[in-house]
C-alpha cells in the first residue's frame, strides 16, 4: 500500500506556487520539482515544495539584480500598455485577468 503522507497533489501545489497546474506538472516532468506519479495523478513532497517557495537570492546577488531588472522590465510595459488602453477607453485589469485564468485551470 502506498502512503501519501507529506505529499500534495498538483491542484495545491498550484495554488501554493502560484502557477498553473499543468506548469507544476511541466516541474514534475521536467526534475525541476520532486514528486511521484500513482496512477494518472501526481503527488508532490511537501519538504520540496517549501525549498521551490523559499525566497530566491535573498543576499542581492547578480542573479537576484537580474530578476530585479526583468520585473523592472514587464512593469514598464505593462505601464505602457495601460496607458494605450487609456487612450482607446479601455479599462483592463490584467492581474484581475491571470489570477482568473488561474482558477480556471
Amino acid at each position: 500500500m502506498t502512503t501519501l503522507e507529506g505529499m500534495l497533489a498538483v491542484k495545491e501545489v498550484a495554488r501554493r506556487l502560484g502557477r498553473s497546474q499543468e506548469q507544476v506538472r511541466r516541474y514534475l516532468r521536467e526534475g525541476k520539482l520532486a514528486g511521484r506519479r500513482i496512477g494518472n495523478q501526481w503527488f508532490v513532497d511537501v519538504s520540496h515544495l517549501r525549498q521551490m517557495e523559499a525566497p530566491v537570492n535573498p543576499r542581492g546577488d547578480a542573479a537576484s539584480r537580474k530578476h530585479r531588472g526583468l520585473f523592472e522590465r514587464v512593469r514598464r510595459r505593462r505601464e505602457k500598455l495601460r496607458q494605450r488602453w487609456e487612450k482607446l477607453g479601455v479599462r483592463v485589469d490584467a492581474e484581475a485577468l491571470v489570477r482568473e485564468l488561474r482558477e480556471e485551470s
